[in-house]
């Protein structure tokens, strides 16, 4: 929880729309005019940024955004093999429940402990989230 708040201290909303400009991309889950999840995808290949609002999670929201961010990460790299994130220490069960697994052990940056996860995209796994054939 206090991760949490530091990350937040350093996070500012408002660089969401710079950083899709400079090798990111941002997707975001709308319900009701209110944007209520965001992924960031930073090179393509890892996750730097993912959360859903509190009330809206445990609804299969996260499971989208991040199939929609995989889809678009192959669509512009086809032999993309993995997605990684630097997991906060109590969303490392929803990572591993999403398909990513622990690479080392627990880092700090800024004071924040994360976990480095990794998500291996076998053609299997691409045929499963996006619906068609891995070439």
């Amino acid at each position: 929880e206090d991760a949490v708040w530091e990350f937040l201290k350093c996070f500012q909303p408002n660089e969401l729309t710079g950083n899709a400009l400079i090798n990111h991309f941002v997707l975001t889950a709308e319900m009701h005019g209110e944007i209520v999840g965001t992924i960031e995808i930073r090179e393509k290949n890892h996750i730097s940024l993912f959360c859903v609002e509190k009330e809206y999670r445990r609804r299969g929201i996260g499971r989208r955004l991040l199939q929609k961010a995989l889809e678009f990460c192959i669509k512009y790299n086809p032999h993309l093999s993995e997605v990684s994130v630097n997991s906060l220490h109590g969303t490392v069960h929803i990572y591993k429940r999403l398909g990513f697994h622990t690479e080392y052990n627990v880092w700090m940056n800024h004071d924040i402990p994360y976990t480095p996860m990794l998500l291996d995209l076998s053609k299997e796994y691409i045929e499963t989230i996006t619906g068609r054939s891995h070439h």
